[in-house]
């Protein structure tokens, strides 16, 4: 499992260097197209800035990696493939978000190259921890909603850190 367990962390800050670079500028070169047809997703980040994305993925990859240590120290390796599992699902969200749009979005390339390393690091975990079936989906659902929560705090940190350069800059 040892082999295994580092490239969750990998693999998220490979994918995630490409919404870094790339999100913001592309927000900002489609905010017409996405404020017509997708009002409510172009709300949640209207006022987002580069630095204010990444503080958010500097947040998501510090719990990738609490979940990768909690797995060393305790041998539970339960939570982290749960993580592994929430984490790879939104690759797929991307890669069908990207579909649903019929555009290029700043994580569908890493996510279309991610995707596979990922399902067959988790085949192997799975085989590697007999984990059944139930325990699969158990720590799925787990890993899934602690994704959910925490990229809910972490577009919560985005706007924050954002409106508060804005509001630095401004005075300066």
């Amino acid at each position: 499992m040892l082999s295994y367990i580092w490239l969750f962390p990998l693999l998220f800050i490979f994918h995630d260097m490409e919404e870094i670079i790339g999100f913001i500028p592309w927000l900002k070169h489609n905010q017409t197209f996405l404020s017509k047809k997708y009002p409510a997703i172009f709300k949640q980040y209207e006022q987002a800035s580069s630095e204010g994305f990444a503080l958010a993925v500097f947040e998501e990859l510090l719990l990738c990696i609490f979940l990768c240590l909690i797995s060393l120290f305790t041998n539970w390796y339960g939570l982290w493939l749960g993580g592994f599992i929430g984490c790879t699902f939104h690759f797929l969200v991307h890669i069908g978000q990207s579909i649903m749009i019929r555009k290029y979005i700043p994580c569908v390339i890493t996510s279309i190259i991610a995707l596979p390393v990922s399902v067959y690091v988790i085949y192997k975990s799975i085989y590697l921890l007999e984990y059944s079936f139930y325990q699969v989906l158990f720590y799925s659902f787990i890993g899934i909603f602690v994704i959910a929560v925490n990229l809910a705090f972490a577009h919560m940190l985005m706007r924050g850190f954002s409106k508060y350069l804005k509001r630095y800059s401004n005075e300066n």
